[in-house]
């Protein structure tokens, strides 16, 4: 019996992992002085109306209610937690974090799933740039805390290439076509989009310029002569700023700037960065600032996030083979059916002292090392017909 395309159960080695990387993360969070927020895993359609793009709103799971509202599997979990922070939360700085389902109606690949795990941050009520900086450490440490080692981490800033399209007055689709194009780093794409909206002369050129402007911090003087506009002026020294916070932090081998990268989620707002891995094709984690998502909500905060996803650190892991491990057993206990009482009691005290132990009553001798060796376990006891205790 198959699964729907897009999702797919977890075996028990893989979900050994699979949970360690979240404790481990849940962990760091925790020490990093983040709190651990819920949201639930399906919103009115309303939530993710605006904000989010319209390429994430086309892969939306959506259903309706017996009211007849249309509700949405959430895509995203920084939008309902914009949400809870500007509707229920108090104003003021607030530090979450999550380890939650998304869900999307993406096409079976890989690294690309109908169902997936994300464990991720949210630092809200601070605009500064050490704000900025706080999250893409934190975002490298949680790389590394799960056992990643080969990886990089790309910088960019979404608004200067908003300040460079800002006067054409384009209309939200036309907006995420563009951005998606550069991101996309597809030249013949760009072209498209920029001949579908009459954009030609130097714009068309500065755009195309954009997936160029990659490598360290020389970029960044590249990108002030593409542009010496003020806006353009300010968020490259805003990137520039986070840029060096971060490699004062000791963080600057894992660092590079990149002016094509935008994110087709149309919340950002400034500071942009996205990881890669060697092996994978796609991001194992993505994230930025937003700070005009909470006003969508009533209230009006500076934030700044990421998110990781869990199941594309571990293909990552497991192409670098770093990825192993599994459930070890401790110790197997049997009896003689008489003393199954004595057994039980011996199995439980093993799992009180931080033991494994796996017990099953009425096994011969012979079973029962069949059961050791099955299960890999380091010991084996069992009670005779005498009530004797024999470690085999």
């Amino acid at each position: 019996m198959h699964v729907p395309d897009g999702v797919e159960d977890c075996l028990p080695a893989e979900c050994y992992i699979k949970k360690n990387i979240e404790d481990a993360l849940r962990k760091q969070f925790v020490l990093s002085g983040y709190d651990e927020i819920e949201t639930p895993a399906y919103e009115y359609y309303d939530v993710f109306q605006s904000g989010v793009g319209a390429y994430i709103q086309e892969s939306m799971i959506k259903f309706v209610d017996s009211n007849g509202r249309i509700l949405v599997l959430r895509p995203d979990l920084t939008v309902p937690i914009a949400r809870v922070a500007a509707t229920k939360l108090p104003e003021g700085e607030k530090r979450l974090f999550y380890i939650q389902n998304s869900y999307a109606a993406a096409l079976p690949a890989i690294g690309r799933a109908g169902e997936f795990t994300q464990a991720g941050v949210e630092l809200i009520g601070d605009g500064s740039v050490f704000a900025d900086a706080e999250i893409i450490a934190l975002a490298i440490k949680a790389l590394l805390t799960a056992g990643l080692k080969d990886f990089a981490i790309d910088l960019g800033q979404v608004q200067y290439f908003k300040a460079l399209v800002n006067h054409l007055k384009l209309e939200n689709g036309e907006l995420d076509a563009l951005r998606h194009a550069v991101d996309s780093k597809d030249a013949q794409a760009i072209d498209d989009v920029c001949e579908s909206l009459n954009i030609d002369g130097a714009l068309k050129e500065q755009i195309r310029i954009l997936p160029t402007l990659y490598g360290g911090g020389e970029v960044l003087d590249d990108a002030l002569t593409l542009s010496g506009s003020e806006e353009c002026t300010q968020a490259v020294e805003n990137l520039r700023s986070v840029y060096n916070l971060l490699c004062d932090y000791g963080l600057s081998e894992y660092l590079s700037i990149d002016f094509g990268l935008l994110h087709d989620i149309a919340y950002y707002s400034g500071i942009v960065f996205r990881g890669l891995a060697t092996g994978i094709g796609f991001p194992v984690v993505s994230g930025g600032r937003y700070d005009g998502l909470l006003a969508k909500f009533g209230r009006y905060e500076p934030a700044t996030g990421f998110a990781l996803g869990i199941k594309r650190v571990m293909i990552a892991m497991e192409r670098q083979e770093l990825l192993s491990g599994c459930c070890g057993t401790d110790i197997v206990v049997s009896c003689d059916p008489a003393y199954a009482g004595t057994a039980f009691g011996y199995a439980e005290a093993q799992r009180s002292g931080g033991l494994r132990a796996v017990f099953k009553a009425g096994l011969s001798t012979k079973a029962l090392l069949a059961l050791k060796q099955e299960k890999q376990a380091k010991s084996a006891v069992y009670f005779d017909a005498d009530g004797s205790l024999h470690v085999l």
